[in-house]
């Protein structure tokens, strides 16, 4: 399962001639979380996206389509897709009063332009 990535990530980091402090500085993640993603289950998708940009290999292509899904969290990106469509709706209306705000300041502005022309009169 994923310590099969683990052992594709290790063979290709050595393969490039980084060490694995070398690779924790280019991706700037704690030695502990790269260690874990070698030798763990379960992998982090932006920590594989990341490692596979370091080492310009995509390493996603390894995983099969049961071991993609717990990568990406399916459900979790059900959830962001639901927050997306909440707030499309909730940018919408804040467009829609928006509008609504700019009609009503012209209103005023040519009220203020009467106001003034009466006075000045």
């Amino acid at each position: 399962m994923y310590s099969k990535i683990g052992n594709l990530i290790w063979k290709e980091m050595k393969t490039q001639g980084y060490t694995q402090v070398q690779l924790m500085e280019k991706l700037d993640v704690p030695g502990l979380q790269l260690s874990q993603a070698f030798k763990s289950e379960k992998i982090d998708a932006y920590l594989l996206m990341q490692i596979s940009k370091v080492l310009k290999k995509n390493f996603f292509q390894y995983l099969d389509a049961e071991e993609l899904d717990a990568v990406l969290n399916v459900e979790t990106i059900k959830q962001l897709k639901g927050k997306i469509v909440d707030l499309t709706e909730l940018n919408q209306q804040q467009e829609v009063i928006l509008h609504n705000l700019n009609i009503q300041i012209k209103r005023f502005q040519k009220f203020l332009q009467q106001l003034e022309k009466k006075k000045l009169s």
